[in-house]
């Protein structure tokens, strides 16, 4: 893809997919995500509402393709760090003792590639 950031990805893939593609892209992800940590089949379907074979489908998805997960994952990580790094700023006085937390206007899709 030719995206600069995350407001062009968001473009590209409001174009292609339709808003339910979307929600299963995002659903499959939350998913891989959560078969990496200690969370039982049952409590994935009991939260996401959704059958076993999804489930099942997922980690067939992340046995075959693993590379594809790390990198979601990868990428998730820096944007999260990205993120925090730049979302606020502390403000006050330089002489005060009281210093608080500003929002800087800078959003998740502003993170470069």
């Amino acid at each position: 893809m030719a995206a600069k950031d995350g407001s062009e990805v968001d473009e590209i893939i409001k174009g292609i997919l339709t808003n339910d593609e979307r929600i299963k892209i995002g659903r499959r992800i939350l998913i891989s995500q959560l078969l990496d940590t200690d969370t039982t089949y049952d409590e994935i379907r009991k939260n996401f509402k959704i059958g076993k074979q999804t489930i099942l489908h997922v980690q067939k998805l992340k046995d075959k393709y693993p590379k594809c997960f790390e990198l979601i994952n990868k990428r998730e990580i820096k944007v999260d760090d990205e993120y925090h790094k730049k979302a606020y700023e502390m403000v006050g006085h330089t002489r005060s003792l009281q210093r608080f937390p500003s929002y800087t206007g800078f959003k998740r899709k502003n993170v470069k590639r």
